[in-house]
């Protein structure tokens, strides 16, 4: 950690954990916890409430890290056009209360830094245009692949495409996401910069178990996109023949179709399903574990990843999107999306020994990749070339 701030940054929170919704954006958080590092930060996350009557603004401290996350009353009633203009105008309203306290904080940012574009991409913007403060971006959704069941309606695609192409550095999280927001933004400087990792809780454990057989999986369940049904049918098929093997499956999301799933193929021991854990229960789960299993139809680069490696682990996960920049033949094994027969022989492989990954070289590498000291020193040297 720098014992000197090098700039004001105002990092600008599309996604961030609130009351509604008390993990979204938990990687966002990290990222801004990493800038304040080295950077004078807050970080501003705007959200509607259906329970608050009027603007109301919470402000925490996470060590060097100045969080405000304020809502907004969101009107559900009467005519659209009037619900929409009055539903902004609350919003307006709650980000200039926000960046009023930003202003007290730490004065006027020498940058603001995007995470995630829709939809707080507009004030970002008006930062820009209004007091000339530059900007740049963060992105790691997945509405930004056009041709997935996911992507963005067409109206807002058009608005991030003003957003991006205002901003004066893009860092998507992967490769293949670079090559989405290419369609839209045109020529502008990219730089690949990944999700982040605290490497002092998420540690390589001293012992490594001699029987792998505990896999552990982590994600929102969304069946569609990380294809939960597949990854129990497979684990359930295994079961019969490696009688210890385990899944933890942690999800925050709504899971109960591959619970009813489990059990109609006769829920037997072989899967735990787990509700939401804390980052710190998360990383003591991975420890814990032999491998991360990922099995989705389409991804970005997931922030478990980075997690399972900063600990050790090796990922047995489809080749899918940005999951192949860093899951290679020295920390995982990659097969075809929905290819339930190629991942059971990949699980099968991992337990018998034919695939063994040394611990110590998974972890070097996410200490190069995804550590909170590599990527805060990555962001700042970007806003040294801007600001």
């Amino acid at each position: 950690m720098s014992s000197k701030s090098s700039f004001k940054v105002l990092t600008l929170c599309s996604w961030y954990p609130n009351d509604n919704n008390p993990t979204l954006g938990n990687f966002v958080q990290k990222h801004a916890d990493t800038i304040s590092n080295y950077n004078a930060t807050v970080a501003l996350a705007i959200f509607p409430s259906l329970k608050d009557r009027k603007i109301r603004m919470v402000e925490t401290k996470r060590n060097s890290l100045n969080e405000i996350v304020v809502y907004y009353p969101k009107r559900q009633g009467g005519l659209k056009l009037l619900r929409l203009f009055l539903n902004f105008r609350a919003h307006r309203k709650a980000f200039k209360i926000g960046y009023k306290r930003t202003l007290e904080l730490i004065g006027k940012p020498d940058v603001v830094h995007l995470n995630i574009v829709y939809p707080l991409g507009i004030w970002a913007l008006w930062l820009k245009m209004r007091h000339r403060i530059p900007y740049v971006v963060t992105e790691n959704s997945s509405g930004f692949h056009v041709d997935s069941e996911h992507a963005y309606p067409k109206p807002i695609l058009q608005l991030c495409k003003v957003v991006l192409k205002n901003a004066s550095v893009l860092m998507p999280v992967s490769k293949n996401l670079k090559s989405n927001l290419e369609k839209l933004s045109g020529e502008k400087r990219f730089e690949i910069v990944c999700n982040v990792v605290d490497e002092n809780l998420f540690r390589a454990p001293a012992k490594v178990g001699d029987k792998p057989r505990r896999l552990i999986h982590i994600s929102t369940g969304v069946d569609s996109i990380k294809n939960l049904s597949g990854m129990v049918r497979v684990i359930n098929d295994l079961s019969t023949e490696y009688t210890d093997l385990h899944l933890d499956l942690i999800s925050d999301g709504e899971i109960t179709y591959a619970k009813e799933l489990h059990l109609s193929l006769g829920g037997n021991e072989s899967i735990d399903f787990h509700s939401t854990k804390t980052t710190e229960e998360i990383a003591r789960m991975i420890e814990s574990s032999d491998a991360l299993l990922m099995f989705s139809n389409y991804e970005n680069f997931p922030c478990v990843i980075a997690e399972s490696m900063m600990c050790g682990k090796p990922v047995i996960s489809s080749n899918v999107n940005g999951i192949p920049e860093h899951v290679h033949g020295s920390n995982g094994v990659l097969v075809n999306p929905r290819d339930e027969k190629a991942l059971a022989m990949s699980i099968s492989g991992f337990i018998e020994g034919k695939l063994v990954f040394d611990q110590e070289v998974i972890r070097s590498y996410a200490l190069e990749h995804f550590s909170y000291a590599s990527v805060g020193k990555r962001f700042t040297e970007i806003y040294k070339s801007i600001v």
